[in-house]
């Protein structure tokens, strides 16, 4: 009896190159708002 190769499920693959993290987004956003809030308050 033959049965069909089988394939293993491959995780998708993910570029290191280029690929941010949703971490580095909300960094990039957050750390700039801060350092405003903190410029504008320190007047």
């Amino acid at each position: 009896m033959h049965y069909p190769r089988h394939r293993t499920a491959r995780p998708p693959q993910r570029s290191s190159r280029g690929a941010t993290s949703p971490l580095v987004f909300v960094l990039l956003i957050t750390v700039p708002a801060v350092i405003a809030v903190a410029a504008l308050r320190a007047r």
